[in-house]
């Protein structure tokens, strides 16, 4: 008997939508995220209820512990960024890539509410990659 579990290895092949919950949607927005007590400022690429994959110009350790903040667009002006509350989330990987970047890609911790921003960047985005 042949024991058919799938083992998570990665590689660049790899894009771990096999162990996935919910759907990723790609992006191109600012996020803050405070690591070690550190603060700076990242471009999230993809994002789900479960997660995001961002670019920072900094490492984080895996299995670090960090906090985010999203912004969305202002319900008076589209053009205005408002903050949203900041968000818990656990490092799954980070990796230095060739032009001196990191990808990070995190799981978020604890329960999703309205105001971490998350719905509603989502519903933005899934909204323009279904057009």
């Amino acid at each position: 008997m042949q024991n058919h579990e799938v083992k998570f290895v990665d590689s660049k092949h790899y894009r771990g939508d096999c162990r996935r919950h919910h759907k990723r949607y790609p992006v191109v927005l600012p996020a803050t995220l405070v690591y070690n007590e550190n603060e700076g400022v990242v471009k999230v690429l993809d994002i789900s209820m479960g997660g995001c994959k961002m670019v920072a110009n900094s490492h984080c350790s895996p299995h670090a512990k960090i906090s985010m903040t999203f912004y969305i667009p202002s319900e008076a002006n589209a053009e205005e960024l408002v903050a949203c509350s900041p968000i818990h989330a656990l490092v799954v990987r980070s990796h230095h890539t060739s032009n001196d970047h990191y990808i990070i890609n995190v799981d978020f911790r604890g329960a999703l509410f309205h105001e971490h921003g998350v719905e509603k960047l989502i519903e933005i985005h899934k909204h323009q990659t279904n057009h």
